[in-house]
């Protein structure tokens, strides 16, 4: 039978005593070491009868008797360490036979050796401890199996698993080459703020947060955008920030609340120098990541070289949907989303029906052996950029494409003032009408633009781009993405007694339908303020676009009825004398919503004279269903 969690854990935590009574550091501050793991396997032939010192944490231990073997690991490599009572003394080897564990952090000193096996291995001839382990590694006790742990235990997902250790590796090289070749090409970058009084940039929900100092409300920004290109006013030519961003959506294996980006602004450059500079960026990045161009993800393999086809936004998307995209109308597109059951909310105006009806009907069925720019969107779906010169329904954006996503987006940018101010007044009007992604307007953006901003390209891109070049969902692909909270019931391993609620509701004072729904309603919000996040539950679903729903709180209220008003009395103070939390509504709190009267009106009665309209009680099932059975359920 495998030793319980709790009981190695306390059997270390005795270990650690029995150290400290020995008058030992089990955690100093210093270290004698000469050389890294990986250095002494590189060097090994220099290196052997030198006296040498090793550090690392314990990765494996054999006990033979007077002899132990070990792995220990560094930031560079693993290298086995023999242990002999000989060498190092009778009395530490069973010091260090008893209180040494895997995971631990020691330092060796000794000399270098080959085994019979040609195993290159450090023979000790002493030890220091350098920190002690309270909880056993995965491997030692536990397994992390699911995502959700490996996730919400990085740290420990990465120390077990290489595969997990080489995704961070390799997306440090992915932003280090990217800044190498920005800079390179002559970028300046910068650092913007992250709290904006006004967020955008982009079409997606904000987070709030309230600043203490100033007395006002920010928003996280959701976007790079607007303050780089205000760079470009103050007479900055090229500048670029990677930095985080935060929308406020729904997760999917594309999306997160909480990632990085790049974006870069480039004063004189074009529409058409944007694509061809996008594209060596894109090769050199890819090469030096991944050391080819070739990438295989989602079991399709694109090759990123050479030069890349345009693709005309209103052309692919006639050819899927047989609507044109610049003359169909807002029934149409309505007509067509409704047959191919694609959601969209009342307020969707034809910008956002298009871009709605691209991702479903047409985007996924892009996966071409190579990448392609897309191109000319209609006006509707982009306010921040440039129209295009031959024609003003379209605008010059742009959208590398690969593996049936978007994997980046550039514009030709909008400097025009006037022609910004409009398009951000569409925007408003689409908030006004509910759609909560739409574009504020900016003012400030707006009055930088009017002292000038010289013709520019712009285009950014994130964190996606690596995870669809890695084959990972994004999630896995961050050290610590964002989690749902752990409930008691996971945290404990127990699952938590079922609690119910029950609202009663007094028939006999023969209400009218709306005093009952209100009586309903107030019984919940006060329920809600009582209990609240303490005891309720609620997840949610996720749909393919990104969006989630909220399920049902748990626990859901049922609703009974009782027949007179000394019942649902008798019901509170029953509930009261077992414990159970209780909410109760009476007459006066229906007749006004004026506290003061309410509370002058009960003072001059007695308990038995006020007439209660509902109770709520909530606590353990069977207590309240108890007290509840012989009440009929609401009709």
């Amino acid at each position: 039978m495998s030793e319980r969690l709790e009981d190695i854990i306390l059997n270390r935590k005795k270990k650690l005593d029995e150290i400290k009574q020995a008058g030992l550091d089990p955690y100093p501050s210093s270290t004698d070491r000469t050389n890294t793991n990986q250095q002494a396997l590189e060097d090994f032939d220099n290196l052997t009868g030198k006296k040498i010192t090793l550090v690392g944490r314990i990765r494996s231990w054999r006990d033979m008797g007077k002899i132990i073997f070990a792995h220990i690991e560094d930031g560079t490599g693993k290298i086995q360490v023999l242990i002999k009572s000989e060498d190092i003394g009778a009395d530490n080897f069973k010091f260090v036979l008893k209180h040494l564990d895997i995971g631990d952090f020691v330092e060796f000193t000794g000399t270098l050796f080959k085994t019979k096996t040609d195993e290159k291995t450090l023979q000790a001839t002493s030890y220091n401890l350098l920190a002690k382990s309270l909880r056993p590694l995965p491997s030692e006790h536990f397994g992390l199996s699911d995502e959700e742990t490996r996730l919400r235990k990085r740290y420990l997902d990465i120390l077990m698993d290489e595969g997990a250790k080489e995704i961070f590796i390799k997306k440090n090289k992915f932003w280090s080459s990217m800044r190498d070749f920005l800079v390179k090409e002559g970028f300046l970058e910068m650092e913007m703020p992250v709290l904006e009084a006004v967020p955008g940039g982009a079409e997606a929900e904000p987070f709030i947060t309230h600043h203490n100092a100033l007395g006002r409300d920010f928003y996280l920004r959701i976007s790079l955008e607007l303050p780089l290109k205000k760079m470009l006013v103050a007479g900055y030519e090229k500048v670029f920030e990677i930095g985080r961003i935060f929308r406020n959506e729904g997760i999917s294996t594309e999306h997160l609340q909480d990632y990085t980006q790049m974006e870069y602004y480039w004063a004189y450059g074009d529409f058409e120098k944007l694509m061809e500079f996008s594209e060596r960026m894109y090769q050199y990045i890819i090469k030096e990541t991944f050391g080819t161009l070739k990438i295989t993800s989602g079991g399709k393999e694109v090759d990123w070289s050479g030069s890349w086809e345009r693709v005309s936004y209103v052309d692919i998307f006639e050819k899927h949907t047989k609507i044109n995209p610049l003359q169909a109308a807002i029934i149409q597109l309505k007509e067509y989303a409704d047959k191919h059951k694609i959601t969209y909310e009342p307020f969707a105006q034809k910008g956002r029906l298009v871009d709605l009806i691209f991702k479903k009907a047409v985007r996924t069925k892009l996966t071409d052996s190579k990448p392609i720019f897309l191109i000319n969107q209609p006006i509707e779906l982009e306010p921040l950029a440039k129209r295009d010169p031959k024609n003003p329904k379209i605008v010059q954006r742009l959208q590398i494409l690969a593996y049936g996503t978007e994997l980046g987006k550039g514009f030709g940018e909008l400097n025009d003032p006037l022609d910004q101010r409009s398009r951000f007044d569409e925007q408003m009007k689409l908030r006004e009408a509910g759609d909560s992604e739409a574009q504020m307007i900016d003012e400030d953006y707006v009055e930088a633009m009017e002292y000038g901003m010289p013709p520019a390209a712009g285009f950014g891109l994130s964190e996606r781009l690596f995870a669809v070049l890695m084959d990972k969902s994004v999630r896995e692909t961050v050290i610590f993405p964002a989690m749902k909270e752990i409930s008691e019931s996971s945290k404990t391993g127990k699952a938590k007694e079922t609690q119910i609620a029950v609202a009663v509701i007094n028939k006999g004072a023969r209400l009218e339908p709306w005093q009952e729904m209100n009586t309903i309603a107030h019984l919940n919000a006060e329920f809600g303020v009582h209990m609240g996040k303490k005891l309720l539950l609620q997840d949610e679903i996720n749909t393919m676009d990104g969006k989630h729903i909220k399920l049902n709180a748990q626990h859901a209220i049922m609703i009974k009825t009782a027949d007179s008003n000394p019942v649902l009395q008798k019901l509170s103070q029953e509930a009261k004398g077992r414990g159970l939390e209780v909410s109760e509504f009476i007459r006066e709190m229906i007749e006004t919503t004026d506290d003061r009267k309410v509370i002058a009106a009960v003072k001059e009665k007695n308990i038995a004279d006020v007439e209660f309209l509902g109770v709520l009680v909530f606590g353990k099932k069977k207590d309240v269903e108890e007290l509840t059975k012989h009440l009929q359920l609401y009709e």
